[in-house]
């Protein structure tokens, strides 16, 4: 099935694509009101876990940090992903995950990353065009329902990609890297972060007519 990212569509959404995709230096790493207001509203568009999404953020670069020579900076970002994920104020099971195909014993997958797509052998026609286009004009109005049900009714199934973390998972090996960093253990630690990296899980979803 062939998949076309709505790139034009989802341009309110920039944070939605997978956030292990391109990963900047570790000193290009910043964060700005811009960036947490950017970040805040596709959390409630996408009800996922924004604390969620930066800890794998910093467990990536963490890994990337240790293979630059820069053992301080993996420490840190080791540290700040514990904390992000052990944060006693986070309501975690707000962006639980709670079907069938999610469900694990002792512990939850938290939601922490989102993308739409078109799932269909997508042909295009000035009906689709023109659908797209009133589509586009309902994000720009805050509506992204509104915009997925224009599709819809065009004939365009549109599926919903969610990127799923173990929370319990992730949370013991990030706390088992950073005492394996502290012990200059760097190799182990870095096979720590990339297991906890591999336990994210993609769900993917076509979004029905009445949701």
């Amino acid at each position: 099935m062939k998949r076309l990212l709505l790139a034009s569509l989802m341009a309110t959404m920039v944070t939605a694509s997978p956030v292990w995709a391109d990963t900047p230096p570790v000193s290009a790493q910043t964060d700005t009101p811009a960036s947490h207001l950017v970040k805040k509203e596709a959390s409630d568009v996408l009800n996922m876990a924004a604390q969620g999404f930066d800890a794998v953020r910093d467990i990536q670069i963490a890994r990337v940090a240790i293979f630059q020579g820069q053992p301080d900076a993996a420490k840190q970002l080791t540290r700040d992903a514990a904390n992000l994920l052990s944060d006693a104020s986070t309501d975690w099971s707000k962006f639980t995950k709670m079907d069938a195909g999610a469900k694990m014993i002792n512990d939850q997958y938290i939601i922490v990353n989102s993308n739409f797509a078109i799932s269909e052998n997508f042909i295009a026609s000035p009906e689709k065009e023109a659908a797209i286009k009133k589509a586009n004009e309902k994000v720009a109005k805050g509506d992204p329902k509104g915009a997925i049900d224009t599709l819809r009714l065009a004939g365009m199934s549109v599926l919903q990609n969610q990127y799923l973390m173990p929370l319990k998972q992730t949370r013991e090996a990030v706390s088992e890297a950073s005492k394996l960093l502290d012990s200059g253990k760097y190799y182990e630690a870095n096979l720590v972060l990339k297991g906890a990296e591999d336990g994210i899980i993609v769900d993917s979803e076509l979004l029905d007519v009445d949701r």
